[in-house]
């Protein structure tokens, strides 16, 4: 007998009882054939316990109609008296009434053991792929690997929210969130913007425009204190803020500090044009927006006096 044939038709036949919505006993398999089904509860004796389960099923229904998408199957031979038939069966359902669609892609093994003159399945067992198993993985990864994976992907993401791309500093959003909690007293704000930024572009291209910033980005991380926070503001602008920098001249002091770093960079890259500095204290009722005007301000009278020098306001 073929029994590939004849599984075909036993899946056609189960699947023609679901769409009349009533279940009769299936011809083939036998009384005490044991069943496994796709979900965790479904583990069935006998028919009779099958049946019962797939009349009550039914009920719940909703006039859904199955039928196959895709259906192959192979036969091993085990003995004269035992065969054992395994392939996959792809099905599909749907309902219009009330919307649902189902494509269910499951595998499936059934043993048949010759009776007298007649084939019967004496065990079936239904089993639906872990969607989350990749091609070439022998286990499917754990839920604590999957959630493990998806906070790595969320941090790696937010690092890219909240981080500018070329140079790796916090961006002005990440800045504006940072400066919400500031402790205010003694508190600065530096605008850094490079001298003659565009004649670097329109002499040495963009790739060196590029590769000055990343510089640039590296002197003030370098010159600044572990718990000040350098910024791109964007384009060739740069914001620093300090907390518990005090007086005037502290800020006078790390102004000619990052001069005199910018002067030995200058001696290093070729399409270097030097920097230009606009500091202001931040006052206690002072919004980032405020402070960062005045500091913008002072900047603009350090190039107006001749660039390559700092300015407080």
């Amino acid at each position: 007998m073929d029994l590939c044939q004849r599984t075909k038709e036993l899946w056609a036949a189960y699947l023609a009882d679901c769409n009349a919505g009533s279940f009769d006993e299936l011809t083939g398999i036998a009384p005490d054939c044991s069943i496994i089904g796709t979900g965790k509860h479904e583990i069935y004796r006998d028919l009779e316990q099958f049946s019962q389960a797939m009349r009550r099923d039914l009920q719940d229904q909703n006039d859904l109609q199955f039928h196959f998408r895709d259906f192959w199957c192979t036969e091993q031979v085990v003995d004269e008296q035992c065969s054992l038939v395994y392939g996959g069966l792809y099905i599909g359902a749907d309902c219009e009434s009330s919307g649902i669609h189902i494509n269910m892609d499951s595998r499936f093994s059934l043993l048949y053991k010759k009776v007298g003159q007649e084939w019967q399945v004496i065990h079936l067992h239904q089993s639906v792929p872990n969607p989350e198993q990749l091609d070439g993985e022998y286990y499917p990864r754990t839920l604590t690997q999957q959630i493990e994976r998806s906070r790595e992907t969320i941090e790696y993401l937010t690092r890219l929210a909240q981080r500018d791309s070329l140079t790796g500093l916090i961006n002005f959003n990440t800045l504006q969130s940072f400066y919400t909690d500031l402790d205010k007293h003694g508190a600065w704000i530096f605008v850094v913007d490079m001298d003659d930024f565009k004649a670097i572009n329109d002499t040495h291209g963009h790739l060196a425009g590029n590769h000055v910033l990343k510089r640039v980005a590296s002197l003030l991380t370098s010159t600044m204190r572990a718990q000040d926070l350098v910024c791109r503001m964007g384009g060739d602008e740069f914001v620093l803020l300090c907390c518990g920098l005090g007086t005037e001249q502290n800020a006078q002091d790390l102004m000619r500090r990052l001069l005199a770093r910018a002067a030995e960079v200058a001696g290093e890259e070729p399409a270097w044009t030097g920097i230009s500095i606009g500091a202001s204290p931040i006052h206690s009722g002072d919004c980032l927006e405020t402070a960062f005007k005045r500091a913008d301000q002072a900047l603009y009278q350090a190039k107006a006096a001749g660039k390559n020098q700092g300015c407080i306001l």
